[in-house]
């Protein structure tokens, strides 16, 4: 009996994920789904496409990604990922949940319907991540709960305090349990986490993780039973450094995961398109790397008949040209091949910035007898180092050099206060830098060489109601960010350029390669070693506590 399907792909070189293998076959389509892969003399077709002896893939998956951290809207996102294949991604609004709570997450949900990217959301697990720190939101279990009947709400995002888990808060078992008995899964974040702090995790179902930054961890979370996301953004570089922890024999438990990545790093070297090629290029087959970046990714965040191209998975592919350096001919999602469509992004009710700071705020007496507390870069990484060293000093004050510059963080939602400490780096000669994007309560936090700059960051950045700020000697560049002063209410062209005008003014002041403002973002996120900073203070990873900057 013959049936007429929408599409026949014919001359194709097709991924089979199964087998790990490309095979010359046909792909019939039939509205949303892949109706069979194959030759089949009975089947006919409204539509035929030649692949002339292509590539076919399936869509690319970004297995964990805060939206958020590409400065863009997540309509605006999805016009900048989906040239480069991309399919479908898991993201976990917790950024603008810190900012804006529930309505912060509606409004992802709500901006992200305008495009035909599958994203899929996790509910942010820690808003606030720790109560090291004063964000603009509370999240608790009762809160997150209703939204588990929102089809794209896909589980409970990374969580990140450890403590609560051990410690069995009820809250943070709370969102747990909510998500389990909704059918849905918990991602991890088991940063700095022993193999034995692994298990606690493992005892409450939580199974993937994102923050291995080498083959060693990767293993360890391997044989504790997690799936993991091989990770390369923009500050965090990690798949380098994972990609001989993985084999054909396990292979089946990685994916990948860009996690924070600017649109500027999108634009100019891709996203998943990119972890494909960097995983080819050293060494990895490509059927096992485009089978990591799709069916594994699938697989891990429990979305059924997603990331195969066979009988009865979701139409979602990438024609390529070649397999390693490759580039993205065409983009099919649900069926359709991808066009450029029109949206239109809205910002959402900023919450104006409520703090203020001046000079004698920032002040910082050092007792130069002694060592100083530094929080010191490590260049890719958002991991820190905790060094103790004599640092310059003035009159009995804190003076910045080019190693070492003062770095404030100032509560933004109810002008509580604001921390002041060292940090060694960012190599700054002159002028400051200012953000609104402050991992994870996303305050203010300000580096620089003197207070006068430091003091007009801050005002500037307060004058704009958010975004990212240069400073050299009084003259100004911003980038403001009008969502919550974590993204643009502009288009991702227009996002890119500014930021390429941001990143002029700043290589004026500094001659660091990695990216400042990210990279600066992360020194506030105390859930991650060794030693960072909040409005509340200098806070140890390790110790899990506030120092001072001298004992």
């Amino acid at each position: 009996m013959t049936k007429t399907v929408t599409w026949h792909i014919t001359n194709a070189k097709i991924l089979d994920v199964f087998n790990l293998k490309f095979d010359q076959t046909d792909l019939w389509i039939d509205g949303k789904q892949i109706f069979y892969r194959g030759k089949d003399p009975d089947l006919r077709a409204i539509n035929t496409y030649d692949a002339q002896g292509k590539y076919i893939v399936p869509g690319l998956i970004d297995a964990h990604v805060h939206i958020e951290s590409s400065l863009l809207a997540p309509s605006e996102f999805g016009k900048l990922v989906m040239p480069h294949g991309i399919t479908r991604v898991f993201a976990d609004p917790h950024e603008i949940a810190s900012v804006a709570g529930i309505s912060g997450i509606q409004y992802m949900l709500e901006d992200a319907r305008q495009s035909p990217l599958h994203i899929h959301y996790m509910l942010p697990s820690s808003v606030p991540a720790t109560p090291f720190e004063h964000a603009g939101a509370t999240l608790h279990a009762d809160a997150l709960k209703p939204f588990y009947s929102v089809p794209e709400i896909n589980g409970l995002a990374e969580v990140m305090d450890f403590p609560a888990v051990f410690n069995e808060d009820q809250d943070m078992h709370q969102k747990i349990q909510d998500a389990q008995a909704a059918g849905k899964h918990v991602d991890g974040h088991a940063s700095g986490l022993s193999r034995e702090q692994l298990a606690i995790y493992r005892k409450y179902s939580i199974d993937t993780d994102h923050e291995c930054e080498n083959a060693q961890q990767a293993l360890e979370r391997l044989n504790a039973g997690f799936s993991i996301f091989v990770r390369e953004g923009t500050v965090e570089r990690d798949e380098l450094a994972i990609l001989p922890a993985i084999n054909m024999i396990n292979q089946a438990h990685f994916s990948f995961a860009t996690d924070d990545k600017t649109a500027n790093d999108i634009h100019s070297e891709g996203s998943i398109d990119y972890s494909v090629k960097l995983a080819i290029k050293n060494g990895l087959s490509p059927a096992v790397a485009f089978t990591m970046a799709s069916y594994n990714a699938a697989q891990a965040q429990k979305v059924q008949n997603v990331g195969a191209l066979t009988d009865g998975f979701i139409a979602d592919l990438v024609v390529l040209d070649r397999l390693e350096d490759f580039s993205v001919e065409k983009v099919m999602l649900d069926g359709q091949w991808y066009e450029d469509t029109t949206s239109t992004v809205t910002p959402i009710a900023n919450q104006l910035l409520n703090f203020t700071l001046q000079q004698s705020d920032i002040a910082l007496p050092i007792d130069d007898s002694k060592p100083a507390h530094v929080i010191e870069i490590m260049p890719h990484h958002i991991t820190t180092k905790h060094v103790t060293e004599a640092v310059p000093t003035q009159d009995g004050y804190f003076s910045a050099n080019d190693t070492y510059a003062k770095i404030v963080v100032a509560e933004r939602y109810h002008n509580l206060g604001h921390g002041v400490g060292i940090i060694k780096g960012f190599h700054l000669t002159n002028g400051a830098i200012a953000s609104t994007i402050a991992h994870d309560s996303h305050n203010v936090i300000i580096a620089g060489t003197n207070d006068d700059d430091m003091i007009l960051a801050a005002n500037t950045l307060r004058e704009i109601g958010g975004g990212e700020v240069v400073v050299n000697n009084g003259q100004v560049t911003i980038l403001p960010l009008a969502i919550g002063g974590l993204m643009s209410d502009h288009s991702y062209q227009h996002v890119i350029k500014t930021n390429n005008t941001l990143r002029a003014a700043f290589s004026k002041i500094s001659d660091i390669k990695f990216d400042p403002f990210l990279t600066l973002s992360f020194m506030a996120l105390p859930v991650i070693p060794s030693l960072k900073i909040t409005d509340q203070g200098l806070f140890d990873f390790n110790q899990f506590t506030f120092i001072n900057i001298q004992d």
